[in-house]
């Protein structure tokens, strides 16, 4: 009985595991020089500003975007530490953070991740983002992108060096982000 109990872990926990991979982002979005969304209430336009915010970073410090100004900016909203579509996608993002850190860019994570949870998620990554908390919700909000009561939809959003939206993603299905050679060539396409 026991056995047979592990195994059923084991075949639960793979199919987990397995099934955890992002699908990349369609075409039309990567190629879309108005950002895409196929959410009719995110409204997020490319050539406007940004709004401001300030939010905890994961050692207590606060940040604030327009403090930021004249560093380009690229945002990741995921969910949580906890879903792991957001770790396999920060994981898949890992490989352009030295590409963004050398065109001048800062990346930004921000959840709904109290310390504890960007500590969690940060553990996992090999090189730093910019973790930060947004709790309540109220930065996700004044971008648009709020899924239900606790959580963002997955986003990318890259500011220029004056906080004006480049382009972005925001997609209903949580288990579809762009990839890290897709934002490559929206990379190259902005820079």
């Amino acid at each position: 009985m026991m056995k047979r109990k592990s195994i059923a872990l084991f075949i639960f926990t793979l199919s987990f595991l397995i099934g955890c991979n992002n699908d990349p982002a369609p075409e039309e979005a990567i190629i879309s020089a108005q950002g895409y969304t196929d959410i009719s209430s995110v409204t997020l336009k490319v050539g406007t500003a940004a709004p401001d915010f300030s939010l905890q970073a994961i050692d207590g410090e606060q940040v604030t975007l327009s403090k930021l100004r004249g560093n380009k900016i690229f945002m990741v909203f995921y969910r949580g530490h906890w879903c792991p579509f957001c770790v396999g996608h920060l994981e898949d993002l890992q490989s352009l953070l030295p590409e963004l850190e050398k065109s001048g860019y800062k990346v930004l994570a921000i959840s709904p991740d109290d310390a504890e949870g960007m500590k969690k998620m940060a553990s996992r990554m090999d090189n730093p983002y910019l973790f930060l908390s947004d709790i309540d919700l109220q930065v996700t909000d004044l971008f648009g992108i709020r899924r239900d009561k606790e959580l963002p939809h997955p986003a990318v959003i890259i500011l220029d060096k004056n906080g004006i939206v480049q382009w972005f993603y925001v997609g209903e299905d949580y288990k579809q982000r762009p990839s890290a050679t897709q934002l490559r060539q929206v990379i190259d396409r902005l820079d």
